[in-house]
């Protein structure tokens, strides 16, 4: 009976951090501002792009803090906040993911993929 006592609490005390510790939206903002600036910083120029994608890349990692309002503009997000976690969806540019927020951290799982569902 001690042992299932001890659950019980254990799992009282797991509720109480994650409730405490879920991220908020400007969390989500922030992991999303993230997230793009350093997709932007990885890409290379001339990777089977055309010339105007090319011409864009450069201009976003001259200005990138512009180059971010830009495609902010072109997502939309959803922030739901459950009890002990929160949702944070995204769509645009052909792209969707679906983010959890618990314990401070933002996990995607599978990641961006394209809208249609396939990688």
């Amino acid at each position: 009976m001690r042992f299932f006592g001890f659950l019980i609490v254990l799992a009282g005390l797991a509720a109480g951090v994650a409730f405490v510790t879920k991220p908020g939206e400007a969390a989500a903002e922030a992991e999303l501002r993230e997230q793009v600036m350093t997709a932007v910083a990885r890409r290379d120029l001339g990777e089977g792009q055309s010339t105007a994608q090319n011409l864009a890349l450069a201009a976003c990692k001259l200005r990138p803090n512009d180059c971010y309002d830009l495609l902010r503009s072109g997502i939309e997000t959803t922030f739901t906040d459950h009890v002990l976690y929160v949702q944070f969806g995204l769509t645009g540019f052909d792209r969707q993911a679906t983010c959890y927020g618990a314990f401070t951290r933002f996990y995607c799982p599978g990641g961006l993929k394209k809208a249609d569902g396939q990688g």
